[in-house]
């Protein structure tokens, strides 16, 4: 056929046809895509909370009875209060613990505590140390003028990850309004979803679309929810102890177990440090109100991020480390749903496999 000349112009035609739609095409989706590049992570969060609070959303407007519109506005209301309630609670004891040190060393007082002589059979430093922190007790105003460079360096620095905090609290919370906004079409929004998928991947499509909700919402709950409780539960049990700065070291809690690394490395020298200084009872009993504390996300967390899934509890964790190292917090959701989608694409080939090997095999003969 394409042997004749005119065939052959109608294949050059059609390719060269092809090539510019698919160039025009490409274009569109970069410049698209270059366009959204300023907004994609506020958008991706904005999605990420769309999906991990729609069970919610949906209780909400069931029992309420009123319509999406008014439910997913009193929703985002609810989180941003639930996001920027702390934040202003932990400025504002942050300042009044600064501004109190700053009133007590102006006066000549002891800001620091001296240090207990047991400090000095520490193996190796325990001398240094020693001499280190009672000077630091004793005139902690000529201290601080010796190290002047090394505390402006630090100032420096802890004042650009409090900016940084600062702008991630507010792309948080434009996340949330983008987010409540989603909720609003989200049945809307949600069959596009599926029509999309089903449209990409044929009968799979919307089951891939199952796995990347359920996998978020898992995350949600098994991370974000636990590592929210344990960190509120210790802050409570610091506040009661009268643990110095207990606002600050909630926050570092919260931090740490989001990333998956654990508040252990900061409790550890605070229950220390309650030995230290607090009456053996007072001493004994934050220990044991802390200590199954430490380990509670280790029985929660993979309960609730397993639930209802097919995929392995280890592809999950896989997802969650792996993406938390790539990618951040967002990472953090990404990462599980990537795997799972990948876990499942490679289940199905493999069961595909096996079924062609099944229909080849010759049936024994009668």
């Amino acid at each position: 056929m394409i042997e004749t000349e005119k065939g052959r112009a109608e294949v050059t035609r059609f390719t060269i046809d092809l090539a510019i739609r698919l160039g025009l095409i490409a274009t569109i989706v970069y410049v698209s895509l270059l366009l959204l590049r300023p907004i994609a992570a506020l958008m991706m969060w904005a999605v990420i909370l769309s999906v991990a609070v729609y069970p919610l959303f949906n209780l909400v407007r069931r029992r309420l009875h009123v319509r999406d519109g008014i439910a997913a506005a009193l929703l985002s209301l609810l989180l941003l209060v639930l996001l920027l309630a702390p934040v202003v609670i932990l400025a504002a004891s942050a300042i009044e613990s600064l501004d109190d040190y700053a009133r007590l060393l102006l006066r000549g007082g002891h800001v620091v505590p001296p240090p207990p002589e047991s400090v000095k059979s520490w193996p190796m430093v325990g001398a240094r140390v020693y001499d280190f922190w009672l000077n630091a007790s004793n005139d902690l105003r000529t201290m601080l003028g010796a190290h002047m460079e090394q505390l402006t360096s630090a100032g420096r620095w802890i004042g650009r990850i409090a900016a940084g905090v600062f702008l991630e609290v507010l792309q948080f919370a434009g996340a949330i309004i983008v987010a409540g906004a989603l909720l609003a079409y989200s049945d809307e929004l949600a069959g596009t979803l599926r029509d999309l998928a089903a449209r990409a991947a044929a009968t799979r499509g919307r089951h891939f679309i199952e796995i990347a909700g359920s996998t978020i919402r898992n995350v949600s709950q098994g991370v974000i929810g636990i590592a929210l409780l344990q960190s509120a539960l210790l802050g409570i049990g610091m506040l009661v102890a009268d643990v110095p700065f207990a606002g600050a070291i909630t926050f570092v809690c919260l931090v740490l177990a989001i990333v998956q690394v654990g508040p252990n490395i900061v409790m550890i020298p605070v229950v220390i440090w309650t030995w230290m200084y607090l009456p053996a009872l007072h001493a004994g009993l934050f220990t044991v109100y802390t200590a199954p504390l430490l380990l509670l996300d280790n029985v929660l967390r993979p309960i609730l991020m397993a639930r209802g899934l097919p995929t392995p509890m280890a592809v999950i964790l896989a997802g969650v480390i792996c993406g938390t190292l790539a990618g951040g917090l967002i990472g953090l959701f990404v990462g599980p749903v990537v795997l799972s989608v990948f876990y499942d694409l490679l289940a199905a080939w493999i069961a595909a496999g096996r079924k062609v090997e099944a229909d080849d095999v010759p049936a024994p003969a009668s």
